[in-house]
C-alpha cells in the first residue's frame, strides 16, 4: 500500500451514502480540498465558501461518475491564515487513487467489523483477510471507546485506510460508545451523513442496504448519560423515515440483487432477554417492533448486520415470543451463554442475524468475513493472524 501523503491523515474512505459516494479525506491541519474525477472538480463547501477548519473533508460524489472513472485525485491546499481579503496559502499537494466499484453479482466479499473498540492493529490484521478480493468495507459501530477527543472518532478512518487503501467502497455506521464523550456532537460534521441524518439507505453495485441508528442502548434519562441524550426523538424520526423508504421503493429496483439492514444494535433482539436479565438494556419495544414489521413487509431484507453484543455467530430468523411468554422457533447455533434456554427471544425480523465481531484482550480481534452468493452468505470468522475460529452460513429468504 503507497504511503500517506501530508497533510492527509491517513487515505480516503469512499464511502456509500444513498446513491453518491462520500469520499471522507481526513487530514492532520487546516486544509482545503477538492476531488477530481475525470475532469471534474468537486470541494468541501458550505453554500459556495470552502472549508479549511475541519479535520475530515466530506466531499459528496456521484457514484457513476466514480465507477465509470475508477480513479480518483485528492488535491490538498494548506490554508495557514484566513484573511477577509485573502488566504495565505501553500502550494497544490495531489494524490492519486485507483477505485474499484463492485461490479460482481456473485461471490461477493465483504469484512464486517464493530466492536474493536480502540484496537486499531489488530481490526486492521483481522480486516485483510480476504486480501485484493474484497470487495466492501462495513464498519458498524464501536470502533473506538468513546468520542472524548475529536482524534478518537477518526479511528474508523484509519482502519478503513489500513484494509482498503482507498480503493474500496466503504459503509460506515454509528454504534453506541461512538455517542459518548464530549466530541460526540461532532459526529454529523465528521462522518458521511444523508443531509445530517446518520441513518440512510445506500447502493453499493448490485447491492441495496439500509443503515440503522438506535443511538444508544438504554433510556435517554439514564444516569449514566448526564442528562446529553435525546435519541428517543431521533429514533421516532428515524421510524417515519424507514416506513417512507419500505413505501418508496427504491429497493425494487432491476439491477438490486441482495436487500441489506445495517444496524450496530441488533434492534430484533429483545436485550432485556439477552443482557443477562439486566432491565436498563430492554428499550423502545414498541418502536423496534415497528422497524420488523416495516422490514418484514415490504423491503424483505436477506440478512442483518449488526454487532454490540462482543460475539460472534449468526442469529437464525423467525425465533419469536408469543405475547404469553411461550418460545415460537429456535435459535440453532446460538451461542448459549448469551442465549440461555429460557430466553430465546427477538422481535421475529424475517431474516437471519449475521452478530460480528468480538475484541480479543487489547491484542486480538475476530472480523466477520462474509462471502455473498444468490442464495445466501458464509461467514468466516478470522483473528488478527488470519485463523477462521469458525465458519456459519446463512440461507436468504425468498424475495
Amino acid at each position: 500500500m503507497k504511503p500517506v501523503l501530508y497533510p492527509l491523515l491517513c487515505h480516503p474512505a469512499v464511502c456509500a451514502v444513498e446513491d453518491s459516494y462520500v469520499i471522507a479525506v481526513p487530514v492532520r491541519a487546516k486544509t482545503l480540498v477538492s476531488v477530481e474525477i475525470n475532469g471534474e472538480t468537486y470541494y468541501d463547501a458550505a453554500n459556495g465558501v470552502r472549508i479549511s477548519d475541519t479535520r475530515v473533508h466530506l466531499i459528496r460524489v456521484p457514484q457513476a461518475a466514480l465507477n465509470a472513472a475508477r480513479a480518483y485525485r485528492v488535491v490538498c491546499r494548506r490554508a495557514y491564515l484566513r484573511l477577509p481579503f485573502g488566504c495565505l496559502h501553500g502550494k497544490d499537494v495531489a494524490a492519486q487513487y485507483r477505485f474499484f466499484p463492485l461490479e460482481k453479482t456473485e461471490d461477493i466479499r465483504i469484512c464486517h467489523i464493530s466492536d474493536c473498540h480502540g484496537i486499531r492493529r489488530a481490526a486492521a490484521s483481522s480486516g485483510r483477510y480476504f486480501g485484493d478480493r474484497l470487495d466492501l468495507l462495513i464498519l458498524n459501530g464501536d470502533i473506538q471507546d468513546f468520542s472524548a477527543r475529536v482524534s478518537q472518532t477518526l479511528l474508523p478512518y484509519k482502519i478503513a485506510s489500513d484494509i482498503v487503501g482507498g480503493e474500496k467502497p466503504v459503509l460506515l455506521s454509528r454504534g453506541n460508545h461512538d455517542l459518548r464523550g464530549a466530541a460526540a456532537e461532532k459526529l454529523a460534521a465528521l462522518y458521511p451523513t444523508a443531509n445530517g441524518s446518520a441513518y440512510f439507505y445506500a447502493r453499493v453495485g448490485c447491492m441495496w442496504f439500509v443503515v440503522l441508528d438506535c443511538g444508544e442502548d438504554k433510556v435517554d434519562g439514564h444516569c449514566e448519560y448526564g442528562g446529553t441524550a435525546a435519541f428517543h426523538p431521533f429514533r421516532m424520526a428515524q421510524t417515519a423515515y424507514l416506513e417512507a423508504l419500505a413505501d418508496g421503493g427504491s429497493y425494487r429496483e432491476k439491477d438490486v440483487l441482495y436487500r441489506f439492514v445495517v444496524s450496530h444494535v441488533p434492534f430484533n433482539v429483545r436485550n432485556r432477554e439477552v443482557m443477562r436479565g439486566e432491565a436498563p438494556f430492554d428499550i423502545e419495544d414498541d418502536l423496534y417492533a415497528r422497524w420488523c414489521r416495516a422490514l418484514n413487509e415490504k423491503i424483505r431484507p436477506q440478512l442483518l448486520f449488526s454487532g454490540h453484543f462482543h460475539e460472534i455467530y449468526i442469529l437464525p430468523r423467525g425465533t419469536v415470543r408469543t405475547p404469553d411468554g411461550q418460545l415460537v422457533g429456535t435459535l440453532r447455533g446460538a451461542d448459549k451463554t448469551m442465549f440461555p434456554d429460557d430466553a430465546r427471544c427477538t422481535r421475529g425480523l424475517a431474516c437471519d442475524t449475521l452478530v460480528g465481531g468480538m475484541p480479543k484482550g487489547k491484542r486480538d480481534y475476530i472480523s466477520a468475513n462474509v462471502c455473498v452468493c444468490r442464495g445466501g452468505c458464509t461467514v468466516d470468522f478470522a483473528d488478527r493472524e488470519g485463523n477462521v475460529l469458525k465458519t456459519e452460513t446463512s440461507s436468504f429468504p425468498e424475495a
